[in-house]
């Protein structure tokens, strides 16, 4: 069904009162959310809100996030349990305001038991103060390493971002070969997954989201399990988050690193050499019928398409679902 911008925005900030998130605290994680359905990036949308004991709005914090390293050039704040759209929002912001002021800047937040959403959401944000930017987070057991068939790693997204004219450059994917979102979405509205993404408890390819056990990586090799197992190290054992199936499983942790073009040049004369390349790219001659993709395009494209419009499309059930709790909670 479509659904008015407004109307959403509306709903999302009435789930999140019922758990007492107001201010400046409800803004940030409704912006992440909102970036999330609009972009179409519909696992990291609404489904992250309420649904599932992971969800932003299942989380039972202990105190406020606090900042518990903080230097010059870094910071790392433990969340307290609190939603990681909350805490990262913050850590993306320190680490916009250190790399500003001295060309540097690396962040990183523990002590989460939840998404931080988007990755693009931030990324964007970054690039647009003229920073190229880093981001990894890391989500507990769901992806079995390479040839194993135990579930270890998360699945481990990680982004890119490089300030460009006219748009920044955005890349952003998970290391999965889909994201837990998805498969979240495909119980909450009963769908079958696609083929070769997930395996049950005995190893075997399954499309029953009920009945996965471990999602496979992104490329089934041990490429992609390596690149979960660098997001492992940087944004858990680094910022002293859980790994792996060691203590702390509801310790998500989140590594965010930030530098300006102006250490090595011109800030200006990157993002126009950034801007030839990117042309260049997209003349590059095409396959029959196929256009160049450039990674992130598509997104923030459909994001400003979406609020040109005024409204998004949302399955039926899943709005339900959301009017429902607020109901129930309220």
């Amino acid at each position: 069904m479509k659904v008015k911008i407004a109307e959403l925005k509306d709903l999302i900030y009435q789930a999140l009162e019922t758990k007492d998130y107001a201010g400046k605290d409800a803004d940030r994680i409704a912006e992440v959310i909102l970036f999330g359905q609009l972009s179409n990036k519909t696992s990291h949308g609404i489904v992250r809100l309420f649904i599932a004991d992971s969800s932003q709005l299942a989380q039972k914090p202990t105190g406020k996030p606090k900042v518990i390293v903080n230097t010059p050039v870094s910071q790392i704040i433990d969340a307290n349990q609190n939603p990681a759209m909350l805490v990262m929002s913050m850590a993306v912001d320190a680490v916009i305001e250190k790399a500003t002021k001295t060309g540097f800047g690396l962040t990183g937040t523990r002590n989460t038991y939840s998404t931080c959403g988007s990755l693009s959401y931030y990324l964007e944000k970054i690039a647009k103060k003229n920073l190229i930017g880093i981001l990894m987070a890391r989500s507990p057991l769901c992806m079995a390493a390479f040839n194993s068939a135990e579930p270890l790693f998360g699945t481990n997204p990680v982004g890119f971002t490089i300030p460009a004219e006219p748009n920044p450059f955005i890349f952003d994917m998970g290391t999965t070969a889909i994201s837990w979102g998805s498969m979240l979405k495909a119980q909450a509205t009963n769908q079958s997954l696609p083929e070769n993404v997930a395996v049950d408890k005995q190893g075997r390819l399954t499309t029953d989201p009920h009945k996965v056990n471990s999602l496979l990586s992104f490329d089934n090799s041990y490429k992609g399990s390596g690149l979960a197992m660098i997001v492992e190290i940087l944004a858990g054992v680094l910022v002293g988050a859980g790994f792996i199936d060691m203590p702390k499983r509801n310790d998500w942790g989140n590594f965010v690193l930030a530098f300006s073009p102006k250490l090595v040049g011109n800030v200006d004369e990157f993002k126009n050499k950034m801007k030839f390349m990117i042309e260049r790219i997209k003349r590059a001659k095409m396959k029959a019928g196929e256009t160049i993709r450039i990674p992130g395009e598509e997104t923030i494209k459909i994001r400003d398409q979406s609020l040109k419009h005024g409204w998004v499309d949302i399955d039926d059930e899943l709005i339900g679902k959301l009017k429902d709790f607020i109901k129930t909670n309220s």
